[in-house]
């Protein structure tokens, strides 16, 4: 039990550190390395790994080691399509429920966020995002709605954070928020959701922009492409020499 719930904290550390960007696509994960920074046995690293690669955040090579996954754009693209669905149905529910406390506690988080802004906490500004979004499912009557969105956008959230701390987007964001939130506390209902489908679908060119810029970050198809050549290498020079007859 104890040594489960080791694994699922180095796992939350590991997913946390890779969807924000702390851990680039592509860079090598050592295992020894890993050990060191929690503090903890190869089992639970193991076991933490092998829950990452099968989320399709870490790949893990036989002979080379294990890299951060690159972020696949298929999987980005069907979040997409599955965010937007999902929360335009919620805006649209949520023209109907609302109210003043509602609206202002909207308000509320936008001021939040404009905050966060300012003072260059790109954490902080995309939790606040995050609580803007789950807010509307709340007002929607489907809070737990967006508990399955959240589980399902960890590639798409890689592309956000990347456009947050290199694109510096936050005022764009903070603008397209801002539209969402007047045209729900107006209950103008075609307003908000074309306000919302315009939102969802800035992520698009964002993508465009970042492969030009980011372009080994990404990659194109599902499978496994073959990590940089450099990582490969690094890896390589990491693993112990075997010890020969002569030695």
């Amino acid at each position: 039990m104890r040594r489960n719930t080791i694994a699922e904290q180095v796992h939350a550390v590991l997913r946390r550190d890779i969807v924000c960007g702390r851990l680039s696509p592509r860079a090598s994960l050592s295992e020894q390395e890993l050990v060191h920074r929690f503090g903890v046995s190869r089992t639970p690293i193991r076991e933490a790994m092998i829950k990452l690669a099968d989320e399709g955040l870490v790949e893990i090579f036989p002979q080379y080691g294990s890299f951060v996954g690159p972020i696949k754009l298929t999987e980005v693209l069907d979040s997409q399509f599955v965010r937007e669905t999902l929360e335009c149905a919620a805006v649209e529910k949520a023209v109907a429920q609302m109210d003043s406390r509602q609206a202002d506690d909207l308000k509320a988080l936008l001021d939040r966020q404009r905050a966060l802004q300012r003072s260059g906490d790109d954490e902080g500004f995309f939790r606040a995002d995050e609580a803007m979004h789950a807010h509307i499912f709340s007002i929607a009557g489907h809070p737990t709605a967006w508990q399955f969105v959240a589980g399902a956008k960890a590639q798409m959230d890689r592309v956000r954070y990347l456009a947050i701390t290199i694109l510096r987007k936050q005022p764009s964001v903070v603008a397209q928020h801002a539209l969402i939130i007047d045209r729900l506390c107006a209950r103008d209902r075609n307003g908000a959701l074309e306000a919302m489908r315009t939102h969802m679908r800035g992520i698009l060119k964002t993508i465009e922009i970042l492969r030009g810029e980011k372009h080994d970050y990404f990659a194109e198809a599902d499978g496994n492409p073959q990590p940089r050549r450099e990582a490969l290498d690094q890896a390589a020079r990491k693993r112990p020499r075997k010890v020969q007859a002569n030695d």
